[in-house]
């Protein structure tokens, strides 16, 4: 499956989650907790789960406190905000992107956690390239 859209996620738990092998996941009002996104992004970084995952929208957070919560014990990088880049968003589009926080995987490929408006409300996402 290209696209995994719920809208009211709060029935997927962290068992299920790794289970979905979708390029691109959208779960809005999901109630995975901090230390379950902690363990699902260590997966991933071991590439244990999402090796095909392009693109995870993670609802609404604040990309300071998701970095606190749930990247505490996880290497990333705090990218410049002077730094743009183009990153792929939901339904493949492809957005501009300033600043993030980035992650690595253990073959080289690259996290970027962003927030970005669309329409009248800002988004939480994880862009994969």
């Amino acid at each position: 499956m290209k696209e995994l859209h719920i809208v009211k996620s709060e029935w997927i738990e962290y068992e299920r989650l790794l289970e979905i092998d979708c390029k691109s996941v959208i779960l809005e009002k999901n109630r995975i907790s901090d230390e379950q996104w902690n363990l699902f992004l260590k997966k991933w970084i071991a590439m244990e789960t999402h090796l095909n995952l392009v693109y995870l929208d993670l609802d609404n957070r604040e990309l300071d406190g998701f970095r606190d919560r749930v990247l505490h014990d996880i290497p990333y990088e705090v990218v410049d905000e002077g730094k743009n880049r183009v990153l792929k968003t939901r339904r493949n589009k492809r957005k501009k992107i300033s600043g993030g926080i980035d992650i690595k995987r253990i073959d080289g490929k690259t996290a970027t956690f962003f927030v970005y408006r669309m329409l009248s409300e800002e988004r939480f996402a994880m862009s994969i390239h």
